[in-house]
């Protein structure tokens, strides 16, 4: 699993735009078994999230502002630890709309999951969820909460940087992988030695950086390397 999460860490730091972003987190949910993700952060009343819900339930939850109510945004800034969740337990006594929220979560898919919240600056959280439509999910992979509360920071900043950057170049045509490994590239490790650090296969490794290369249109790898520097890639 730990492999997993430093593949999540590493594409985000190689992301140049949230699609990226968003890229490697459904990897790493298919890959811990999960069938959806979704990034929050909230600051005062200002909350910014991106997510692969269903689209009708994403308006449904914004339109509605049920992050005041969502006992999974709740109980994150309480415990401020990785903690798992099933609707099944959300009360069934309480209020008509928190009775409501649940029904429709559940029928969206979104039965339970794991959620890893970081405490910002300024009073701000950043939560991560993986949900799946099981009626219990399986958290087994997601044991270290060090390495998880790592990746939610590394896709926090990473955001920031996003955000304050406005140059357009070839970079968004990459895709996740194919920027990470052109990232170790950078670094000087030639194809076998990404596999090991990436637990991809080389021939593979080597394939996103052909890609890259046909993308970019560079003659060789450190022209590949070269282009993505002048182009402010890295």
């Amino acid at each position: 699993m730990d492999g997993h999460i430093r593949s999540l860490i590493d594409m985000t730091e190689a992301a140049h735009d949230e699609r990226m972003i968003k890229g490697a987190l459904k990897i790493f949910a298919h890959a811990c078994g999960f069938e959806r993700f979704a990034y929050l952060h909230t600051e005062g009343l200002d909350l910014r999230t991106f997510n692969s819900y269903p689209e009708d339930w994403q308006g449904v939850y914004l339109k509605s502002r049920y992050s005041r109510i969502d006992p999974v945004v709740t109980e994150g800034k309480r415990r401020m630890e990785l903690f798992s969740w099933t609707a099944d337990n959300w009360a069934d006594r309480g209020s008509s709309e928190l009775r409501s929220f649940r029904d429709q979560a559940v029928d969206h898919g979104i039965r339970s999951g794991v959620t890893i919240p970081v405490e910002g600056s300024f009073g701000s959280t950043m939560m991560l969820t993986f949900a799946s439509s099981a009626l219990t999910a399986d958290v087994s992979k997601l044991q270290d909460s060090h390495m998880a509360f790592r990746a939610v920071l590394a896709i926090h900043y990473r955001l920031k940087i996003i955000a304050a950057t406005t140059i357009i170049s070839p970079k968004r045509v990459l895709s996740s992988r194919e920027a990470m490994c052109l990232m170790w590239a950078t670094k000087g490790k030639s194809a076998p030695e990404t596999a090991m650090l990436t637990g991809i296969k080389s021939r593979t490794v080597q394939h996103y950086l052909d890609k890259a290369r046909e993308k970019l249109e560079a003659a060789t790898v450190p022209h590949l390397v070269a282009i993505a520097k002048d182009h402010g890639l890295l």
